[in-house]
């Protein structure tokens, strides 16, 4: 069974290893044996990343790392950075060895769309603000309650402070901080690949 070293630290070794279903990670002392653990079935405490639970893994070229990513939004993704020729060597094994996959280019506009739905709400959430400023500029009431109130709250309190012309303010400063990060972001794109799981994925050792 293929394993690769991927972090050291003071006393253990993280170890990656590709199983037909998941992939494992594991801290092992830095005098183990790996292969031994492994064909004696002794590696201890494992996290087991199952493929069928994964939307994709990304390979960024640009700074070596592995980027496990999950269907489940609320499952925070698996990041790691990983020595240049361990790292080729994980990409290459994956993408040959691993069936259920389409591969794709880590494009610009992946790398942007965090940037941009953010950019998105904030817009909506300044032109929000600014409506309910002119309200009570003009001395209307905001209604707050029913759905979500807490958050209406939030925005008439914000609409109080800062009244029209301090949202206009606060709200250009922020949508041109978002635009300023996607032109840069989008100027100096990171390198990589994704492997995207478009079906039962099954390793073939």
């Amino acid at each position: 069974m293929r394993n690769w070293k991927i972090s050291e630290a003071d006393f253990k070794d993280k170890y990656l290893i590709p199983t037909e279903k998941s992939i494992w990670l594991t801290d092992q002392n830095k005098d183990a044996d790996i292969n031994e653990l492994i064909d004696t079935k002794k590696l201890g405490t494992i996290k087991s990343i199952r493929y069928e639970d994964l939307k994709e893994i990304v390979f960024i070229d640009t700074d070596y790392t592995v980027d496990f990513r999950f269907k489940d939004d609320k499952t925070p993704e698996e990041i790691h950075k990983i020595d240049k020729i361990i790292y080729s060597e994980i990409k290459s094994y994956l993408k040959s060895q691993l069936k259920g996959i389409e591969i794709k280019d880590y494009s610009v506009f992946k790398q942007i769309l965090p940037q941009l739905i953010s950019l998105g709400f904030s817009v909506i959430l300044i032109v929000v603000t600014y409506i309910s400023a002119m309200e009570l500029e003009k001395g209307e009431s905001i209604r707050i309650s029913g759905n979500k109130a807490w958050l209406k709250q939030i925005i008439a309190t914000i609409a109080e402070m800062l009244g029209t012309i301090g949202t206009l303010i606060v709200g250009t400063l922020i949508i041109s901080s978002f635009i300023y990060f996607i032109v840069r972001k989008s100027q100096n794109p990171k390198r990589g690949e994704i492997l995207k799981i478009t079906k039962t994925p099954r390793l073939t050792i």
